[in-house]
């Protein structure tokens, strides 16, 4: 593991540099995915809000949730200096970017549907920020593991000489390959009606993080579930009614038609 990258004089730690060029990244997706499906966003405004609230939002879940908070027992406990120095968390992030993307659709009038049916374009940049947690061996390991491609953390920023599952990279591949199975779908003509990316997105993504859940270190906050997998649990049940609502809206078009489905 390299949690810090020495260079001479200069120290830089991993993580940090990982999750630069991730932001850059997602941008870099969105940015193309909007361009290709003519939707008129001013991208640095929309941008900027978007990381900006992701920050402040994966911070405020580290430090309300997984350093004092739910899986703790108490909230706000520690001081100001403990808080500010924790980590960051992914749900955080979307929590956070959700947010201010919901703000800016509002506010600039833009097709609802399709703006969220880019969420997919998150992808690329979780994969590679949680390859960054994997550099850094920063806790979010898994459990103890005798699988082959275990992974042991001495030098971590959470050390361990046990050989742990890299969830991390687990949820790296897995977001990689709904990535690619939901641009393909993007670029289909004619083009899928507004909301089924997102719906398919939700679940998916809903899936492989709670299935990696199993595996992790996290702790449980309530109903016996981490709270990644309620909110897991919250993202399928809204993706799959979302796909039933559809599904049922195209059956009723078929029949009125007189087409039938096959």
């Amino acid at each position: 593991m390299l949690p810090v990258l020495q260079l001479g004089p200069f120290r830089f730690f991993t993580f940090g540099l990982v999750l630069g060029a991730s932001i850059c990244l997602g941008w870099y997706v969105f940015v193309r995915y909007f361009r290709e499906h003519g939707l008129p966003v001013k991208e640095w405004k929309l941008g900027l809000s978007l990381v900006l609230s992701g920050i402040v939002g994966a911070k405020l879940d580290n430090v309300l949730v997984v350093q004092h908070g739910l899986t703790q027992g108490h909230l706000f406990g520690g001081s100001l200096a403990a808080n500010l120095s924790g980590g960051y968390t992914y749900l955080g992030s979307i929590m956070g970017g959700l947010v201010a993307g919901a703000v800016y659709v509002q506010v600039s009038g833009l097709p609802w549907l399709r703006m969220f049916d880019s969420m997919f374009c998150l992808g690329p940049a979780y994969a590679l920020g949680r390859v960054g947690c994997f550099l850094a061996g920063d806790g979010d390991y898994g459990v103890v593991t005798r699988m082959p491609w275990g992974v042991s953390f001495p030098h971590g920023v959470v050390p361990t000489v046990e050989r742990v599952h890299p969830t991390m990279l687990y949820c790296t591949v897995w977001e990689m390959a709904v990535f690619a199975l939901l641009w393909r779908l993007a670029s289909r003509r004619p083009a899928l009606r507004p909301g089924i990316l997102l719906g398919l997105y939700l679940v998916l993504s809903g899936v492989g993080r709670f299935a990696v859940e199993l595996l992790s270190r996290n702790g449980v906050v309530g109903w016996g579930l981490k709270e990644a997998q309620i909110v897991s649990l919250v993202m399928m049940a809204v993706g799959v009614g979302q796909l039933l609502v559809f599904s049922f809206q195209l059956l009723e078009k078929g029949k009125s038609s007189g087409t039938v489905l096959g």
